[in-house]
């Protein structure tokens, strides 16, 4: 005999849940697959750069004095991280926004609704973010010294370089490159994608994957301030256009004083970027009051993003938790963001052990 008796319905309280996990999920996995890829590139090109050197070496008859040489891009490091970018970013940003049907990417490149005066005190306040890190770094250079070191030898291995190449790619890379590409991708994608229940979730979430995507402890506080100031502009801009000015400048900034620095002592250098730090801090503090008065604090009702199916109430009443804890317990809960955590941590300790190595 025929069984003809109905299915059963789906539990609506775990559907609600589901569809909440899913989208923070989604956004922690569009960070992960950038990091994937770029580790992915830049590994394919060491081993074939290791492979050329070594190659070369042995037909030359020379020995290396250290391994490190042979395993180097040597000045065009930044080069080819910027390469990297560009394609991961970009690439990561279109597919997981189409894929997930959260929105399209030029949804938020587009003119910002905040006027030019707004942005110029949005770039003060990413500078004055910035800023007041430099300064809590210097006193807690014993913790975050050797991270620091391994970071700035990074960078300086291609700003400084004598190769013209070399040199402008680093600074297009750290300038420009990285700014735009990670703005795509953070404010253009993980933003929207984890603000389908809360604008303000939305801010935290991709402000602290911004942060471990640095995958240096050094960097990861500095990268979650910010991350929550260029989020918090995208939301009232409803464009990523002024964060791409902010990181611009702020990147533009690190890399104009590394030049103006580069042939002072080491007391000239520490009396010059103290003073330039409390400036910009001042100024960024008064920017943030002007711009957090103006603007006021994000309502999640009135401020979602334009995104397809944001969660609507009667979802989230019917996943019978209080909001605030659907909306962090949540974030929490998925396993790509404790993977991307995994990765911040490993990156970190290699970072710091590279420091070390170098002292």
């Amino acid at each position: 005999m025929e069984n003809t008796a109905p299915a059963p319905k789906a539990d609506p309280i775990k559907k609600a849940r589901s569809k909440v996990y899913n989208r923070y999920n989604a956004a922690s996995l569009a960070v992960l697959f950038q990091v994937l890829i770029v580790t992915s590139i830049v590994g394919i090109l060491q081993i074939i750069v290791t492979a050329v050197n070594v190659a070369n070496m042995a037909a030359s008859g020379d020995v290396p004095d250290k391994m490190s040489s042979v395993m180097s891009f040597g000045d065009y490091t930044m080069v080819v991280n910027g390469i990297a970018y560009i394609f991961a970013n970009t690439l990561v940003a279109i597919l997981m926004l189409k894929f997930t049907k959260t929105a399209r990417l030029r949804d938020f490149i587009r003119k910002p609704e905040m006027n030019a005066f707004h942005v110029v005190l949005a770039i003060f306040v990413a500078l004055g973010i910035s800023s007041i890190d430099s300064i809590i770094m210097n006193l807690l250079d014993s913790v975050f010294g050797s991270s620091n070191e391994a970071l700035g030898e990074l960078l300086g291995s291609g700003l400084f370089s004598d190769k013209p190449v070399a040199m402008i790619g680093s600074i297009l890379y750290i300038a420009l490159i990285g700014p735009i590409t990670e703005e795509f991708l953070l404010r253009g994608c993980v933003l929207p994608m984890s603000s389908h229940v809360s604008a303000r979730a939305g801010i935290f979430l991709s402000a602290l994957l911004f942060g471990l995507m640095h995958g240096n402890i050094g960097q990861i506080f500095n990268a979650f301030l910010l991350g929550l100031a260029l989020a918090y502009v995208t939301v009232k801009s409803r464009s990523i256009v002024p964060a791409i000015l902010m990181h611009i400048a702020n990147n533009s900034y690190s890399v104009i004083m590394s030049f103006v620095c580069m042939d002072l002592t080491e007391a000239q250098y520490k009396t010059l970027d103290l003073v330039t730090s409390i400036v910009f801090a001042v100024l960024g503090i008064v920017s943030a009051i002007i711009l957090i008065l103006k603007y006021k604090g994000v309502d999640d009702k009135a401020e979602r993003l334009p995104v397809n199916l944001p969660a609507p109430e009667e979802d989230i009443e019917k996943a019978k938790t209080p909001a605030n804890r659907l909306k962090y317990k949540t974030i929490f809960s998925t396993w790509a963001f404790w993977l991307v955590v995994a990765y911040a941590i490993f990156n970190s300790i290699i970072m710091s052990f590279a420091g070390s190595m170098m002292q």
